[in-house]
Order: structure tokens, then sequence, then C-alpha cells
């Protein structure tokens, strides 16, 4: 019996970015090397044992709490982050939990890591160990993993470690931190800076305190924070109304109300006041933004831009590849989009033979993807699911939204030989564009597809923002809260 399509078109996308930015605020005192590291401990002795609770708010409501603990060990020290986030996604409610143990050296610069991130259906786990200016990366369980090799330009730090670090320096307006900061659910790293901007007085739970207001840019968005006179966290700010706030063991885990969850998905939706009949059926839409973000992709044919208007045209036919697959030409542009990556394992061979069998003895590109396409709709629960999208994984669960859909078509597709990735944007539904994960495959040009929806092209309320895995996504969390349409013109 064929389900129902039940419309979960934001899911992992923004609980992801979410989580990301959440874990950036959290770790701006528990994890903040400056470049140079030989004043450690000028300013007071390191605790052997410290522990640090924080309540997390969304505009008002307490969502979760984190707590980070840190000890000595022989070489350094050993730091474990906790995480915990209750929220709705789309209606559907959520409880997240990521854990983060790393071992540091006395510099507070990484030496290894493990980071589990569960909602309760499927727990994503990475691990990670410094060998010479490699970083020896293992995602899935110990000793089964996916195995990926990053080579470092230096020794990174890791988010969750370094909430002694401004209990060990002295403070004074004016300074500059920077440092490498490698985040285990990207797997990237990326330089911070941090500045001592103000001594002012704050107030917590009928208290004031004496603090340094510490800012940074993040991806473009202003995150502020306040240390006390010795370094330890007292609040910190992000955009959208997101804010930790110093806690206590007791008092962190209280006063989570389930029945008050909010939804993350609507919260980081763009209200429109024209409503759009009948958008799945759309062929053109002409939007004006409020602001032309970098990443936007104008390719001149599907999406075009004058200073601020927008046009999207969904592409038409002739759709007639001058390739059989599999792809075997000599652009390497395309061929890059054959191969394998972390978490799209393309080159499985259960993916290879599924890939075969639904495939069949096609070779015309469009009716392969199209079978491909329609294989990921049938075969998919479409849920939300908070987790990092791993092709192998979903293959086993078949349950996810946008961006598990995306990622199975994209290792499914590529298994068959032909070009294809996944891109972000946003999709209408409602009066509302909602963050959004889909595919294009290369066939003459390249074509849109949405597993989701069961689309090949899609439709034109699909406003693309950015190509790219997960390392690249990150990118939209500076757009979300300040990018706003305007409706034009659709058709």
């Amino acid at each position: 019996m064929r389900r129902t399509v039940i419309y979960k078109i934001s899911g992992i996308v923004i609980v992801l970015f979410w989580l990301f930015v959440l874990a950036e605020l959290v770790r701006r005192t528990n994890f903040s090397p400056s470049v140079d590291l030989t004043h450690i401990g000028e300013k007071m002795p390191l605790d052997e044992i410290a522990e640090e609770w924080m309540e997390i708010f969304v505009r008002g409501h307490k969502v979760g709490y984190t707590v980070t603990r840190i000890k000595k060990i022989e070489r350094g020290f050993e730091v474990r982050e906790q995480i915990f986030l209750a929220v709705d996604l789309m209606g559907s409610a959520q409880e997240i939990l990521s854990n983060t143990r790393a071992q540091l050296d006395k510099r507070f610069l990484l030496n290894s890591f493990d980071f589990s991130l569960s909602s309760g259906l499927i727990e994503f786990k990475t691990s990670g160990r410094i060998r010479g200016n490699n970083l020896q990366l293992s995602v899935g369980e110990k000793g089964k993993g996916e195995k990926r090799l990053l080579r470092l330009p230096s020794r990174p730090m890791i988010s969750a470690g370094m909430r002694q670090f401004f209990r060990s320096c002295k403070l004074k307006i004016g300074d500059s931190f920077t440092f490498p900061v490698f985040d285990p659910i990207t797997m990237t790293t990326n330089p911070i800076i941090i500045k001592v901007a103000a001594r002012e007085v704050i107030g917590l739970d009928g208290k004031s305190y004496k603090a340094f207001r510490m800012e940074m840019d993040f991806l473009g968005r202003p995150l502020v924070f306040w240390l006390d006179e010795k370094g330890a966290s007292l609040k910190e700010k992000g955009f959208m109304g997101l804010t930790l706030v110093r806690s206590t063991p007791a008092k962190a885990k209280l006063g989570l109300d389930r029945s008050k969850r909010v939804d993350f998905s609507e919260l980081s939706a763009i209200r429109v006041s024209k409503k759009i009949k009948d958008p799945r059926g759309l062929s053109y839409l002409m939007v004006q933004l409020n602001q032309v973000p970098s990443s936007l992709p104008i390719d001149g044919s599907r999406q075009s831009l004058s200073g601020k208007i927008l046009a999207v045209e969904k592409e038409g036919p002739p759709f007639k590849a001058p390739y059989t697959i599999p792809y075997r030409g000599n652009d390497n542009n395309l061929l890059n989009h054959l191969m394998p990556e972390t978490l799209i394992q393309s080159e499985d061979p259960e993916i290879i033979t599924l890939a075969k069998r639904i495939v069949d003895e096609t070779a015309d590109p469009f009716m392969a993807a199209e079978l491909i396409l329609g294989w990921v709709f049938e075969n998919l629960e479409k849920t939300p699911v908070v987790s990092i999208p791993d092709a192998r994984e979903i293959l086993k669960h078949r349950k996810g939204d946008c961006n598990e859909h995306a990622t199975i078509l994209t290792a499914l597709l590529r298994a068959s030989g032909i070009p294809a990735r996944i891109v972000v944007g946003v999709v209408y539904k409602d009066g509302r564009f909602y963050y959004h994960a889909w595919n294009e495959a290369y066939i003459n040009k390249w074509i849109s597809m949405d597993a989701t929806l069961k689309q090949m092209p899609v439709d034109a309320t699909h406003i693309k923002l950015i190509d790219g895995g997960v390392e690249k996504q990150i990118q939209i969390v500076g757009m979300i809260g300040t990018l706003e349409f305007s409706i034009l013109d659709y058709q």
C-alpha cells in the first residue's frame, strides 16, 4: 500500500545547523586557545577537576542544558561534554543528545576525541586521533567505522575542550585570541577569532557579576559571551534568541516544559505575505531578496539574478544525455561527483548492488535517475531523523527527512555511474519557505531532483542557496533569521 507523503522538509538540515551553532556558543568558554599558549598558568593553577553547567534557552523557552567536565591526566587534560535538547521538528518531538570526550595536551591542543549524536533511532559516532600532522578519523563504531585521513597545517583544538583556558590567563580589554578549531560534525578545521571587548556588570538570578564581554564573528553573525573575573562562563548569546546561562547540577535539568517545545523548523522558516497556489506545479518564480547571499549559485538558466531580483525557472526538456551510464568522460568536475565521500559511500557493495537492481538494463541517465528517485521516494519513511546522514545507515533504517533522502539518492546515483551532488536551499509550503536539501544529477546539464517530493526536475519554489555537503551547508547558518523574500510573480 502506498504511503501518504508527509512534508517533513526541514529536518536534519536545520537541527544540525542549530546543534553546530549551539556547540560554538557552549564552547566559547570551554575551548579558546590563543596563538600564543606559553603563558598558561600565569594567572592561577588549574583545578584537578572542574565542572560547568549551563541552561539553554531559545527566545525565553528552556530547551535543554549542557555540562562540561575537565580533569587533569598524566600528559594534559580529559574533557567530557554533554548537550541535551528537547525540541519539536515540524511537529515531531525530538530529544537530542550529543557527547564529546577529548584528550588534550598541556597546551589544550587536541590529541584524540570521540563524538556521538543520537535522537533515539540512530546514533552517529565519529572519533579521531592525531598522528604527526595528520588526523586519523573513524566514522562509525570503533573498529568498524569508515576511515579517513586529514592532513593538518597545525594541531587544532576541539571545541569541547577549553573551559580552563580563560581561567589560566589574565584578560584585558583589547586582547584578541585566534585559534584553529576542529568540529567533529562537519569534520573541518576553521580559524576562530575572539576579542575581549569591554568590562560590564551583568545580572544573573538576582546577583550582579563583574564580567568581561567577549565577542566573535561566526559565519557573519555576532556571538557574545561574558566571563567572570576568574574566567568562568556566565552567559552566552547568539542570534535568533539562543542564550545559555550559568546553572547548577540541581537546576540545569529542571524546568523543561515538553508541552511547549520550540519548533526549530518553524523558528527558522521564512514567512512571505503572498501565498502560492499549487506550489508543486510551479514552473516560474520571481522573488525580491533583502540581501544576496555570497554563496547563491547563479547558472543563468534555472536561477538568474538582476540586482536583488531572483528568477527561478524549472528546467525543461529535452533531457537527452550525450553519454550512457556509467559516465566515462574526462570532465574532472563530473568525475569528482562520481567519487565516494565520507558518509556518501557510493563504493559500498550493498549500495552498488541495489543501484544495479533498480536501474536494471537501463543505460539512459535520465531514465535511470528517475528509477532511482522513485525507489528512494517509495522506500524511505518520511520522518524527521536527527543525526548526521550516513548512506549505509540510511539503507539499513530506511527512515529520514530531506537530508537522508538526498544522501542516499546521491550514493545510488553515483554507484550507477551518474554524476550527482547535494544542494541546499529553501522550498515553499503553506505561506513559508523552509530550509531543505535536494539533489542535482548531470544528464546533459545539471538537472534538479527531490526524492522527498518525488520531483525531477523540481518545482520553481526550490531556491538553491548552496552546492555541497555538510561542510559547505554550514554556511547557511549565517542566513537563518536574516534572509527574507518578497514574491513578485509566479506561474
